[in-house]
């Protein structure tokens, strides 16, 4: 589970081709926001595979990006499809901690190999706030939805 800590990343969209971008709005269209949210991780696994280096997206192809490329790919995608379907929904890229079974996974960054240490300090995921006010977190890299 990843846990925000406060810090929000620079959004920088990524460019959407226009075949991808009728290809969001069609399959998005009717859905609520929530499941749009989760058209958007799913979409955004499919696109993408992880890697330590970040290659620029293209969404013809799967590209090669790390969490903080999953970021801004996800919160892309998600702020499209609210948009082109009128909601008020909104995806941002954050800085978190990265939990598993109560355990803060980013305070054993000084146990891996000197190319991995800034790599595993903190993690980026996205946070979606949804119209109604409430919030979720997305991490497509990590597989979770919260």
């Amino acid at each position: 589970m990843s846990t925000f800590r406060g810090a929000v990343q620079g959004y920088n969209p990524v460019s959407l081709s226009k075949e991808f971008r009728q290809k969001i709005a069609k399959d998005t269209k009717g859905l609520n926001e929530r499941d749009i949210v989760i058209y958007c991780y799913e979409t955004t696994q499919e696109k993408l595979t992880f890697s330590t280096k970040c290659e620029k997206f293209d969404d013809r192809k799967k590209t090669k990006m790390h969490c903080v490329g999953y970021a801004q790919v996800l919160s892309t995608i998600c702020n499209y499809a609210f948009s082109v379907n009128g909601m008020k929904g909104k995806a941002k890229p954050v800085v978190g901690l990265v939990y598993m079974g109560g355990m803060n996974l980013n305070a054993y960054s000084g146990l891996l190999p000197e190319k991995w240490k800034n790599f595993t300090k903190d993690h980026d995921f996205v946070e979606v706030t949804l119209s109604d006010g409430k919030t979720m977190y997305v991490d497509a890299s990590l597989n979770i939805v919260q």
